[in-house]
């Protein structure tokens, strides 16, 4: 096939022969997360061990590493609803070598990276995809931070104040020990690059959020969600700018006008979330201060009926 008439490029023979080596493997469904997150693992493991190239267009977005498949060229899969969960299935076309344009280097590095990521993470889940890339390619301590934190919120029972007995530390209390964790997040934030900064203010208002929530004794699922909503803007504000790379121009115009409004939304509901608890806050204390009047009169009444004795 002459080269003009290619449809595909090298960025999309790494995704279709990730897709056919794990059809080959297993008869599972592929998910969406799981075939962008290997595509990424396949990609660094090319340029890590070949020093190859191929120019895939990935970027770091909440829970670990994507691709952005809105950059490839065409479609080389099918991504039908998935049968018996929410989502999509990606299937590969029925292609061959000769629909891509390959580099005589690149027809035998790239198999040979994606047979490794196959072979290393074809039957590992996504959960288990997403701890690898914290651990691995996490770009700073904040992110291992917030994942950590992340991680611990979603293992425990959220339906229940369960003791978080796996980080007890000297009888440390669940208060003192989420507050310890949010104190580690703040030290490590890089609040110094551009990107980051722009949201410093915002961040320091969802952690002195966050405490008034542990201090109330929200429930720990309404804390795993706010965390969750931090990371989301945290992602479309910064992450997937500052970690990324082969993204276009115009896709990084999107992202910067998503950016801008997912920000001024957070925002508004950070500003709720907080007048409402401090709100409580206030109720609680002057109960606080009623309780404490009403238990001192009591006691006087005491020693009083006491003396008449």
């Amino acid at each position: 096939m002459p080269q003009e008439e290619l449809e595909f490029g090298e960025p999309e023979f790494l995704g279709w022969l990730l897709l056919t080596r794990l059809k080959n493997q297993s008869d599972d469904q592929i998910s969406r997360s799981k075939f962008l997150k290997l595509c990424c693992i396949a990609d660094r493991r090319l340029i890590e061990s070949q020093g190859y190239e191929v120019g895939l267009p990935r970027y770091w977005y909440m829970y670990g590493e994507l691709a952005n498949e809105h950059e490839f060229s065409g479609r080389f899969y099918n991504a039908p609803h998935a049968i018996g969960w929410d989502g999509q299935q990606y299937i590969p076309k029925d292609l061959s070598f000769e629909s891509f344009d390959l580099s005589e280097a690149g027809q035998e590095v790239i198999p040979e990276a994606v047979n490794w990521t196959v072979r290393n993470f074809g039957r590992e889940s996504v959960e288990q995809i997403k701890q690898h890339q914290y651990e691995e390619y996490a770009e700073n301590e904040f992110i291992h931070q917030y994942s950590e934190l992340r991680w611990l919120l979603n293992t425990i029972d959220l339906g229940k104040q369960d003791r978080l007995a796996k980080y007890e530390v000297g009888g440390e209390s669940n208060e003192e020990y989420l507050k310890r964790q949010l104190d580690e997040m703040m030290a490590v934030y890089p609040g110094d690059e551009d990107r980051y900064g722009e949201v410093k203010s915002v961040y320091f208002r969802w952690d002195d959020t966050v405490r008034l929530m542990i201090d109330q004794s929200m429930e720990y699922s309404r804390i795993a969600e706010f965390l969750d909503a931090f990371i989301s803007v945290l992602s479309k504000t910064v992450l997937r700018f500052v970690y990324s790379q082969n993204i276009s121009g115009e896709r990084l115009s999107d992202w910067k006008r998503d950016a801008k409004k997912e920000r001024e939304e957070f925002t508004k509901t950070l500003g709720s979330m907080r007048s409402k608890l401090l709100k409580r806050r206030s109720r609680s204390t002057e109960l606080d201060s009623v309780s404490d009047a009403y238990s001192q009169a009591v006691n006087e009444k005491i020693k009083n009926i006491s003396h008449q004795e």
